[in-house]
């Protein structure tokens, strides 16, 4: 980044840092997605755990 945008008017150079609404949203539902498919194998694992004794 450069000095030119970061001292753009208006808008101070942490603000211009900072990640859009659009970007964080697509990390949030990646992270979601991610989070149930490995919930669904710890949980298939326990499963198969479970259904052994």
């Amino acid at each position: 980044m450069t000095d030119a945008k970061t001292n753009s008017p208006g808008r101070p150079a942490l603000l211009a840092a900072t990640p859009s609404a659009e970007r964080v949203g697509r990390w949030l539902r990646t992270l979601a997605l991610l989070a149930g498919v490995l919930g669904l194998l710890v949980g298939l694992f326990t499963l198969e755990l479970v259904g052994r004794l």
